[in-house]
């Protein structure tokens, strides 16, 4: 990025071979993008994967507010990007690019963490889970609006139509399709209205599910995450509507 764009790092800095990005346990108040070079990720002095350019670390300290889990050290010359938390949701809005970028890294590095896990089922089996049931037209996500909910479809007559501004932009239909989530996490705005097309059911989670759904069902967020990523794909810089 250059150097006057309102995007710009808070900090670049280059560390050697063996220099610590982050310990495990420390407060981590920021996330890093790694420019260039390669980091060893660790977890109670087990190697759990390596990151290279453009992949991201420390954004799961950020969400949680809880410090590190592992130790970032470079393993070769490195230079890391350091951003504040605020900075994702900067990036979703003014360059979606580098959102995409930031996504498709989480996806590669669920991928690497899952990799070793046969088919898991796509059932979800958390306490507390709430099932609602929405009429034909009726709305389970109003455009402009702020919730601490995300959702995931149970089951659907007609689907549920996806617009934005008046205009009809999605549909999501299948089963097990999440939704909300951009918003729930970033705590920002819906960007589209989802509407039920005959009778729905929805499960609802609330943000403080995420941790388990992580914990307990890595292939649920490596899923979550693929649908971030198409969003992405799709979303055109200055009409990011396929966002909710």
């Amino acid at each position: 990025m250059g150097q006057d764009s309102p995007l710009q790092a808070l900090d670049v800095r280059d560390y050697p071979y063996g220099g610590v990005i982050v310990r495990e346990g420390d407060d981590c108040t920021f996330f890093y993008v790694v420019l260039n070079g390669e980091v060893q990720v660790s977890e109670r002095g087990k190697n759990i994967r390596v990151l290279s350019a453009h992949d991201i670390f420390g954004l799961e300290s950020v969400v949680f507010r809880r410090p590190s889990s592992y130790t970032v050290r470079a393993i070769t010359e490195t230079r890391v990007a350091t951003y504040a938390p605020d900075a994702l949701d900067r990036f979703i809005r003014e360059n979606p690019r580098m959102a995409l970028s930031i996504l498709s890294s989480l996806l590669h590095q669920l991928k690497e963490t899952t990799r070793t896990l046969a088919d898991a089922s796509s059932e979800l089996a958390l306490e507390g889970v709430r099932l609602s049931f929405y009429a034909d037209g009726e709305k389970i996500i109003e455009e402009g609006g702020r919730g601490k909910d995300f959702f995931r479809l149970v089951s659907s007559e007609g689907g549920l139509r996806v617009t934005s501004g008046g205009e009809e932009i999605a549909w999501i239909r299948k089963p097990g399709e999440f939704f909300g989530e951009m918003a729930c996490f970033l705590n920002v705005p819906h960007q589209a209205t989802v509407t039920s097309v005959g009778e729905s059911a929805v499960e609802v989670y609330e943000f403080s599910d995420i941790e388990l759904i992580a914990k307990d069902n890595p292939d649920l967020v490596l899923q979550m995450m693929r649908i971030l990523v198409e969003r992405l794909q799709d979303l055109k810089p200055r009409k990011p509507k396929t966002l909710h």
